[in-house]
């Protein structure tokens, strides 16, 4: 099983590279984009402390990581239909799940980098030493809950992989969702502001179960934990039922 995920997320990597090389300076802009983002979150409200600069750069980074991911798999199933791909990796000896997986994987090493680059300069804006003294302050709550939310928006991303089978725009719709993440899971603006309905929504945003894990603590690890299992559970019914209505409809491969 696992010499095959590697051979999947060898041939990512080597994917990737090549995309990095052709559209290097557009993965560039990205990355400015995203600070000009990160800028926002620091001027919208004031930082005070270092766990403050702490949370906030926790925040966007987990989203921006989560972001690559969840933009990667609504997008697989119309890229591969695009570049006419799609029946040479299903006709391959690894399983579609394995695929998957390997896919999951590179993208969350592949976009790390990413991540970690922008971490370092973001950094180097507010001052290491209270991201320092932050990070001390709180780095197994950090660990934790960012890796209990990142499960979460995985079961989002396969959700929507699921969903692109039948819709294969569903794709675009994505940046609605990623940007309602940005804005309003705790990190950009301030819990306190937003109104009831917002509120309601975070219930159910894994992203923003993390921001308050880290604030809070322990006491809200299960309900953090118990959000990210529900949508990995969904995305997974729903990629298994969209994908047996595509193999039967002979829309796997299809773009349309």
């Amino acid at each position: 099983m696992f010499p095959q995920i590697l051979n999947v997320v060898w041939a990512s990597f080597l994917k990737k590279r090549a995309e990095y090389r052709r559209y290097w300076f557009d993965f560039t802009v990205g990355l400015i984009i995203k600070f000009v983002f990160f800028l926002g979150t620091l001027y919208a409200s004031p930082i005070q402390t270092g766990k403050e600069a702490t949370v906030k750069l926790f925040g966007f980074s987990l989203w921006y990581l989560s972001a690559h991911l969840i933009s990667k798999l609504g997008n697989t199933v119309i890229e591969e239909a695009y570049l006419g791909t799609a029946e040479q990796v299903l006709s391959t000896k690894t399983a579609p799940w394995k695929i998957l997986i390997g896919v999951v994987i590179a993208e969350i090493a592949l976009s790390s980098m990413w991540v970690t680059l922008f971490f370092v300069c973001a950094a180097l804006m507010i001052g290491f030493s209270e991201i320092l003294s932050g990070i001390g302050s709180m780095i197994t709550e950090i660990v934790v809950f960012g890796g209990v939310s990142l499960i979460g928006m995985t079961g989002i991303g396969v959700l929507i992989l699921g969903l692109s089978l039948r819709l294969k725009q569903v794709g675009a719709v994505t940046e609605v969702l990623l940007y309602y993440l940005l804005i309003f899971s705790g990190f950009f603006l301030s819990s306190n502001v937003l109104p009831t309905a917002f509120h309601i929504l975070n219930c159910f945003s894994p992203l923003s179960w993390a921001v308050q894990g880290v604030n809070e603590g322990w006491p809200v690890f299960f309900p953090a934990l118990g959000i990210s299992l529900l949508w990995l559970a969904m995305g997974s019914l729903v990629l298994k039922q969209q994908w047996h209505w595509a193999r039967k409809n002979g829309k796997i491969g299809s773009y349309v």
